[in-house]
């Protein structure tokens, strides 16, 4: 769902508000909608869609999830809703997946790990064995030298 304005003929992408998959889901972006709209004194944006009020809560009470007894105790912003980081991302289900099939067609005999990294590899992405370790990071492993892939 994004908000936007016709200016000259043209339209203009004021702000990306998020994508719906469910009721619920389309329900809380048209509610950010409308405070966007609100905060930028603009008209409300008509979409023709009247939101459905939630069924059941989607998250309990903060009181009720507790994992730790004295969360003050653990010092600040811990046990206190931080907001979560992401560290790292990669494709590791993909690489697994791979690897098993290139186990199950026999090739794992050859007993040579690199090989298996740069056929896994060139199936996600074909490209150069300069690029195929950045490749290769992606799926989360660590890719072997450029003179040992050579």
């Amino acid at each position: 769902m994004q908000v936007a304005e016709y200016a000259d003929g043209r339209r203009r992408i004021v702000a990306h508000v998020g994508s719906a998959h469910t009721e619920a889901e389309l329900g809380l972006l048209l509610g950010r909608a409308r405070v966007l709209l609100e905060d930028a004194q603009r008209a409300e944006l008509d979409l023709g869609v009247e939101p459905t009020p939630g069924r059941v809560d989607l998250i309990a009470a903060a009181e009720e999830l507790s994992l730790f007894d004295d969360p003050v105790r653990l010092g600040p912003g811990v046990g206190q809703g931080a907001a979560p980081r992401v560290v790292a991302t990669c494709s590791r289900v993909l690489f697994d997946a791979l690897a098993g099939v290139f186990t199950d067609l026999g090739f794992d005999v050859l007993g040579d790990t690199t090989f298996r990294d740069l056929v896994i590899a060139r199936i996600v992405e074909p490209t150069s064995i300069l690029d195929t370790g950045r490749v290769l990071a992606d799926l989360g492993q660590q890719p072997a030298s450029e003179k040992t892939m050579r």
